[in-house]
């Protein structure tokens, strides 16, 4: 996620679902269509300094949070907080593995967000 600021903050959220199927879990760091994750997509933003997107995969639903406080020496402060929540009809479901990424560095050739 990038926001539309001329330094913006570079944050990404990395999960893998436990227990699902035999094997290695998948680790998922996108949504694409046709990779079996949906519905997904922003509930609500300004491109600047909040918003909310909701991401169904399977039986979790993930929500990711962000508000930005103007101020400070730097330009202001980041929250960001990621809500899953396992599906009602789903029983015994593993809660996944997660990792959060950020970067305030410029684009890289392997990110040229």
């Amino acid at each position: 996620m990038k926001t539309r600021s001329p330094k913006p903050l570079l944050t990404g959220l990395m999960w893998a679902q436990q227990g699902t199927t035999p094997g290695t879990p998948k680790l998922r760091h996108t949504c694409e269509q046709g990779d079996g994750v949906g519905p997904y997509g922003w509930e609500f933003h300004d491109g600047l300094s909040f918003g909310r997107q909701h991401i169904q995969d399977g039986a979790l639903k993930l929500t990711t949070e962000f508000v930005k406080r103007p101020g400070g020496q730097h330009g202001g402060d980041w929250s960001w907080r990621v809500t899953v929540e396992p599906q009602a009809s789903v029983q015994g479901i593993q809660p996944p593995s997660m990792a959060a990424t950020m970067s305030s560095g410029p684009p890289t050739q392997d990110c040229p967000c």
